[in-house]
């Protein structure tokens, strides 16, 4: 049953998460974004000719962000995430130790969930 959560909560995290802020900063690394910033920004890595540079970088920064947010919820007192099928909420930290682990190796969320599985 708490595999089943951990999953769940792993699932949202890469397709809601970490595939969609990648695909955002794919987007604007090739022009196809319209606001004023990414435009300056698209031309900046354009002009710079650092583009596979910065397409190898953004995954790693997601990647780094979201194990810093994964510790931050499994460490901080003040911070539960429930989650809930039914009647049966489950906290993460009664779920797991070490939470931010689950991103990684060949079992890893990022392996098993994520439309983006370069790092």
């Amino acid at each position: 049953m708490d595999a089943k959560f951990l999953d769940l909560f792993g699932e949202i995290l890469m397709k809601n998460v970490r595939d969609e802020a990648i695909e955002q900063c794919d987007m604007t690394i090739q022009g196809k974004m319209k606001s004023e910033e990414s435009q300056r920004l698209h031309n900046l890595i354009t002009l710079s000719g650092q583009r596979e540079l910065i397409n190898d970088l953004v995954p790693k920064i997601v990647d780094t962000t979201l194990h810093h947010l994964l510790t931050t919820l499994e460490q901080d007192e003040s911070i539960d995430v429930t989650l809930n099928e039914g009647y049966n909420p489950v906290s993460i930290k009664d779920i797991i130790d070490g939470l931010a682990g689950e991103l990684y190796t060949e079992d890893g969320w990022i392996n098993r969930f994520s439309n983006k599985t370069k790092t």
